[in-house]
């Protein structure tokens, strides 16, 4: 997949027009901003690129305004989820975001909460706008956004006694959403083909799906457990409900053993029996990415 460095340099900028209000930002919070991976917009223009019926140049020295209608929209998407982020953070209290200090951790929860409001509320009122002549986007926009909202509510109610599948339906509504937006819209508004079109949302649900799972994993790395963000919050999460399910470990049964349930914990999830249920439960995922990759 290509890295398309100039689309996410417009983009960065049509974010910070997006998140204007300078009298609420500074250099620290511009720095939380700014580190974002924009996995959402890379994959909004791969699919753009590769459905675009057009055989003009995907960008010449000054874009035309279907190119800036495209950046302004990679740039909300990625907008709203900078505020999901915000959120996140704040209800795991988590301190910690991809090992820098989390948005509320700089700033306090209170601040936090309304900053991500604000952004949630002019991302949405400017993608609506964007989009006014098009009811079928702006729609799309409307049910993903209560999805990504109604997944986080979800989330809360996890126990650890939940299965897989139940985790899998929380994160195809939590996590997938933005994805789903990403590449339908890529393709959507290239090649105005809504049928042709509706592969590439299920390729963004199951990008998702794959993308929590790997990120799920990730908190299993460390040497240190209090380096784990899931692991220190007690998060119910895919590792967790696997070892419960699977090899009849309960991570967190005994807390004044913290660092030693971790490195137990490791060892299953590195061992080959791990391996091969997480390959299990992602196979029809992976494969449907795949297939629908243009």
């Amino acid at each position: 997949m290509e890295s398309f460095g100039l689309e996410l340099k417009l983009v960065e900028v049509a974010l910070n027009r997006i998140l204007g209000c300078q009298n609420l930002r500074n250099e620290q919070t511009d720095l939380l901003i700014k580190r974002g991976k924009r996995l959402r917009a890379i994959l909004f223009f791969h699919f753009f690129k590769k459905l675009s019926s057009t055989s003009t140049k995907f960008f010449s020295r000054r874009p035309n305004t279907v190119m800036e209608k495209n950046i302004k929209t990679a740039a909300l998407i990625e907008a709203l989820h900078f505020a999901s982020i915000i959120h996140d953070d704040i209800i795991d209290d988590s301190l910690w975001r991809r090992g820098n200090s989390s948005f509320h951790q700089s700033f306090g929860r209170k601040f936090s909460i309304l900053f991500g409001d604000y952004i949630f509320a002019n991302a949405s009122k400017r993608f609506l706008d964007l989009h006014q002549n098009n009811r079928l986007v702006q729609n799309l926009f409307l049910r993903e956004c209560s999805s990504t909202i109604l997944g986080a509510i979800r989330e809360q109610r996890l126990t650890g006694t939940v299965n897989i599948e139940e985790c899998l339906r929380v994160t195809s509504l939590k996590t997938s959403p933005f994805f789903k937006l990403s590449c339908f819209l890529g393709a959507y508004l290239a090649s105005d083909d809504f049928k042709g079109s509706i592969k590439y949302a299920t390729f963004g649900i199951c990008f998702g799906i794959l993308y929590q799972i790997q990120n799920d994993l990730d908190c299993y790395k460390f040497e240190d457990y209090l380096e784990s963000e899931d692991y220190m919050q007690n998060n119910i999460t895919f590792p967790i409900v696997i070892l419960r399910h699977y090899f009849n470990f309960n991570v967190f049964n005994d807390s004044s053993n913290r660092q030693e349930n971790y490195v137990k914990a490791k060892e299953f999830i590195f061992s080959k029996q791990f391996t091969e249920i997480i390959k299990n439960i992602t196979k029809k995922y992976y494969e449907t990415v795949v297939s629908n990759l243009p």
